[in-house]
């Protein structure tokens, strides 16, 4: 979602992402969805890849699994000091998304450890274990 070498990272998004990242820091986990009923769909998808009908951003349970994982020991955002986890996370409703693992310190995260949205700040949405 957007550029992490900039310490602005709604900056240089598009709108899509930028509303996305919005509703994060509000508290709400938005994806993209069919607006037809197929369900959720891919971030970057601008039609559903089922039925061809337009997508619109509707809530998700913030609910998933690690798909993967990755540390990060140098600092790509002076807002996320190194080191740092992120996450690939498989939303229960389908679509995956990359963010900020929110439990440094805590257990370390295992792929298909259960995880859920844990809010969003700077641009970094974040999943803690569950």
């Amino acid at each position: 979602m957007g550029s992490r070498l900039n310490d602005n990272p709604i900056e240089d998004v598009n709108p899509v992402v930028s509303e996305i990242l919005r509703r994060a820091e509000a508290g709400e986990l938005s994806c993209l969805s069919c607006a037809a009923g197929c369900g959720a769909t891919d971030y970057a998808a601008r039609i559903c890849p089922l039925c061809g009908k337009q997508v619109e951003l509707r809530p998700v349970s913030g609910r998933g699994r690690i798909h993967s994982y990755s540390v990060f020991h140098a600092p790509f955002n002076s807002k996320l000091p190194a080191p740092y986890t992120v996450l690939l996370v498989e939303l229960d409703e389908g679509p995956r998304l990359a963010a900020v693992f929110d439990g440094e310190g805590g257990p370390p995260p295992k792929v298909g450890d259960a995880v859920v949205f844990s809010g969003a700040d700077d641009g970094f949405v974040r999943f803690s274990l569950i």
